[in-house]
């Protein structure tokens, strides 16, 4: 059997638009599901389509009230409900119901092996349906619930324990990931680390820097604003920034950091908001194209990260990076600080000077954007992730034969 034969069950978040030119009905849907997120396991279904691979997605989406199916060329993506009636509160039963849809689906597109991403609700109907699958780890659960201690990140913590204590074959996203796993997360089955993929497309993305005025525009792009993204000592830093750089911008991206947000308000607050533009959640494309087109420098102040997305896409581009030397991963992705600048996010005055000495000289910026560049084309590429993962399902499937 080839890896252009068999038929791959995908269960994950998605972001639907990634896929609406690869669908019959894409242009014609104006009202499809946006869908939610999870960057890397659309770069690798695109990967995985583009080489000719069979291809079922299965997915939740809150906009959803009955199935919707949409179909292309080998792809179907397969929509359920996420979250039902107003008022309902899914992880208090451990989405029983959304795991109730993706096994009805996976029952009738019987897809020969699946790929279950996330430790949570998408493995537990992977490992539910009884085929042949394997659980790619996002995260590292307990090292991030301690910064959302919350009913809702409680119930995916207990749903991880269940998973991983069951679960033959995990892949993790770093070494960082792994080792937590097995650390703390009762998992013993076979184990690999097979990183997140960056596109073609992303390396070849023309870049004009606006540092030609003098003036430096750092970005930050968190998908929260909590202790964990740790977006306070960006503004912190940025704010000493200011002082001696007064002219410099800087550029906030993801939830919670749009006009009106939680970073703005506590910003204005602080007297800290001066030359800050508070962009928001922007769709993918937007932010790929905002980080190429005004952005000098990603500084990237999280706490923890069980790989850093975020820095990749900077990287791919050759933004120069600047993030934490104790944030899980981050080390690891920015090949131990030899193709990013490696920091203590946790203090404003570390992220300040290291933003002042890149911002004060362009060609130290050039250096380590090309640095950054040349670590994501070697280590990163997702030909080399779809490379890896069509071995694995590969295997699974010989096992089962």
């Amino acid at each position: 059997m080839t890896a252009a034969t068999f038929h791959l069950g995908m269960l994950s978040p998605i972001e639907v638009a990634d896929y609406r030119e690869l669908l019959d009905c894409g242009s014609l849907r104006p009202d499809l599901p946006r869908g939610m997120g999870a960057t890397p396991v659309n770069l690798l279904c695109r990967e995985l389509l583009a080489r000719g691979q069979r291809l079922t997605l299965f997915t939740l989406d809150p906009e959803v009230h009955d199935e919707v199916v949409l179909e292309g060329n080998n792809l179907r993506i397969c929509i359920g409900p996420y979250g039902g009636p107003t008022g309902r509160r899914p992880a208090r039963d451990f989405f029983a119901a959304e795991r109730r849809y993706l096994l009805h689906a996976i029952a009738r597109e019987r897809p020969d092996v699946l790929h279950a991403q996330w430790t949570y609700l998408y493995a537990l109907a992977a490992q539910a349906s009884g085929r042949p699958h394997v659980i790619t780890a996002h995260d590292a659960p307990l090292r991030v619930l301690p910064y959302d201690f919350t009913p809702y990140r409680i119930a995916h913590t207990l749903m991880a324990f269940r998973v991983l204590s069951r679960a033959r074959h995990v892949v993790s996203v770093s070494p960082h990931v792994a080792t937590h796993l097995r650390r703390w997360m009762l998992y013993r089955g076979a184990g690999e680390v097979i990183p997140n993929g960056m596109a073609e497309r992303i390396f070849s993305r023309t870049t004009s820097r606006p540092g030609r005025d003098g003036a430096v525009t750092y970005a930050t792009s968190l998908n929260a604003w909590s202790g964990l993204k740790n977006g306070k000592a960006a503004l912190r830093a940025f704010g000493e920034v200011r002082r001696r750089r007064p002219a410099d911008r800087l550029l906030m991206i993801g939830h919670a950091h749009g006009p009106g947000g939680p970073a703005e308000t506590w910003a204005r607050i602080h007297g800290l908001d001066t030359g800050v533009r508070f962009a928001g959640y922007l769709p993918y494309e937007e932010t790929l194209t905002l980080l190429a087109e005004q952005v000098d420098v990603l500084v990237h102040p999280s706490r923890e990260e069980s790989f850093g997305m975020t820095l990749l896409e900077a990287s791919a581009m050759a933004i120069p990076v600047i993030a934490g030397k104790r944030s899980g991963a981050v080390p690891w992705t920015l090949d131990g600080g030899r193709s990013g600048i490696l920091v203590d996010v946790t203090s404003a005055r570390a992220l300040a000077e290291a933003m002042l000495e890149l911002g004060g000289s362009e060609p130290l910026r050039v250096e380590w954007g090309a640095r950054a560049r040349e670590n994501a084309l070697r280590r990163f590429h997702v030909r080399t992730v779809a490379d890896a993962y069509l071995e694995t399902y590969q295997r699974l499937l010989g096992a089962t034969a």
